[in-house]
């Protein structure tokens, strides 16, 4: 296992939910974390708790479809952490709506974010990668891009493609260093997943209990899946030297 204390990572949708985990379990491994997010305020809370613990942190707004956005992103991560070693493509939208429902806009925003972003993310570092001759990307994609969803159709279609992206990475870019792997969560309860539950008529209220209750008959290990759980399968897949190209299912058991 490779030894990544000391480097630096950026995680997009850093700022809270699952990217939150991420971006605590890599400061609490000892790497340096660039905290970019759309949500500037929480992005910059973020870096701040995760500093006050001892971990180096730099909060960045960005947006992942813009490829000036990211490569600034990329840009400060070097200048003012100095460095870059780790990339966490983790920026995502979830709206859960029937196909037959669905606008044509809904559908290319979710592929925007969820797919081209992490296209546009990975794509800004790769040339820093090829020029140190390593890095890590850990990209974040979902037990719904190993099968269709009900009511998430175009979420499952957009994880299905990071998955298949990650692997094409692992391919090309194995001969530079650089690898490339994939962290699928399975239930995970998040302002993202309550936002959802929402949409198809679940109270706010019970929002969080409705989601375990459906997820846990399905799950052998008897409990839903947090932040922490994915935080820590992705600081393993960065430490993972001789890893690359696969994907780590983190649902409980509830996808086999």
């Amino acid at each position: 296992m490779g030894d990544i204390r000391g480097q630096v990572a950026i995680v997009t949708g850093g700022a809270r939910g699952i990217g939150r985990g991420i971006v605590e379990q890599l400061a609490a491994a000892g790497v340096g974390v660039v905290v970019a997010d759309t949500l500037a305020d929480e992005a910059a809370a973020t870096a701040e708790a995760v500093s006050a613990g001892g971990a180096r942190a730099l909060a960045v707004t960005c947006d992942v479809r813009d490829e000036a956005s990211m490569t600034k992103v990329v840009e400060r991560a070097v200048s003012e952490m100095g460095r870059l070693d780790i990339v966490c493509a983790n920026a995502g939208v979830l709206r859960m709506m029937p196909l037959e429902d669905l606008p044509l806009v809904e559908f290319e925003r979710t592929l925007g974010v969820n797919l081209l972003g992490v296209f546009v993310t990975c794509q800004a570092a790769l040339p820093h990668f090829k020029t140190q001759g390593s890095g890590c990307y850990v990209n974040t994609a979902s037990v719904a891009g190993l099968r269709g969803g009900l009511n998430l159709g175009h979420y499952s279609a957009s994880k299905a493609g990071v998955i298949a992206l990650t692997q094409s990475m692992a391919l090309e870019y194995g001969k530079y260093g650089v690898r490339a792997n994939c962290v699928l969560p399975g239930t995970v309860v998040t302002e993202l997943s309550l936002a959802a539950a929402l949409q198809v008529g679940i109270d706010r209220g019970a929002g969080a209990r409705a989601i375990e209750n459906a997820a846990l008959p399905r799950m052998p290990l008897g409990r839903i899946q947090s932040p922490v759980d994915i935080g820590q399968a992705v600081v393993y897949l960065c430490q993972a030297d001789n890893v690359t190209g696969i994907s780590i299912n983190v649902s409980g058991g509830s996808v086999l």
